[in-house]
């Protein structure tokens, strides 16, 4: 199973992906972000092949739903792939191949989308769905809240997730825009406090704090630090 959402942050601008899958190192695979998009590729055909290429094109300023489509239409292992996300002027697109395990879906909301495969019903996407829609505060902790639903609502059908991650493109870079679990248990539990610790470690590079080391005006090399994406 992997149980995705991406979406962007209309006030902000921030793109971004939550996901976990009960397959390792979901983080490596299925999310792709950038200034102009972000899109999750998953089930049997997915990966860089797909994520490097598509985001290559937003930032082309091709729409999403123009180069998804090309992709989906001309490559075979198209009828094993789950597809979605959305790109920064706020299209969407979703698409679930044929060869998907059921139970196998995805849903398009008001800025963002899900897709799952290998979910224990069909609550599960609705869950997501509706968690995010009822989600305040950051972003990126909407993106957590949004898949921590995905387990309430009973998750893999196979049983536990064997990884889960989180990747958003803002500006200014933050800590907890980049975060994985890789390890089989509880990592979407695991990742909520992978993300409270990178928000505790933010709070103490402030600027107060960080000028009371330098003893005088921070670098900006040391304020602002870029991410890898």
């Amino acid at each position: 199973m992997t149980i995705s959402i991406a979406a962007r942050d209309p006030e902000s601008g921030q793109v971004g992906v939550a996901v976990a899958s009960a397959f390792p190192a979901v983080g490596a695979v299925c999310p792709w972000v950038s200034a102009e998009g972000a899109v999750v590729t998953q089930s049997w055909d997915a990966g860089a092949d797909y994520g490097e290429a598509l985001l290559a094109l937003l930032d082309r300023g091709i729409s999403l739903p123009t180069a998804a489509e090309a992709f989906v239409a001309g490559r075979a292992g198209s009828v094993g792939l789950q597809l979605h996300g959305i790109d920064a002027d706020g299209g969407t697109y979703a698409h679930t191949g044929e060869k998907c395990v059921e139970h196998a879906d995805h849903y398009v909301g008001e800025e963002y989308t899900v897709g799952g495969d290998l979910l224990a019903s069909p609550e599960v996407i609705d869950a997501v769905a509706a968690a995010f829609e009822r989600a305040t505060g950051r972003f990126t902790d909407r993106l957590l809240t949004a898949l921590e639903a995905s387990e309430s609502a009973g998750g893999d059908k196979r049983g536990d997730n064997l990884s889960a991650a989180v990747l958003v493109y803002g500006d200014p870079h933050k800590l907890y825009h980049n975060l994985r679990v890789d390890a089989p248990g509880q990592p979407i539990a695991d990742l909520r406090e992978a993300y409270e610790s990178a928000l505790e470690t933010e709070r103490g590079m402030d600027d107060e704090e960080m000028q009371k080391f330098w003893g005088d005006a921070v670098p900006e090399t040391i304020r602002e630090y870029p991410i890898r994406y």
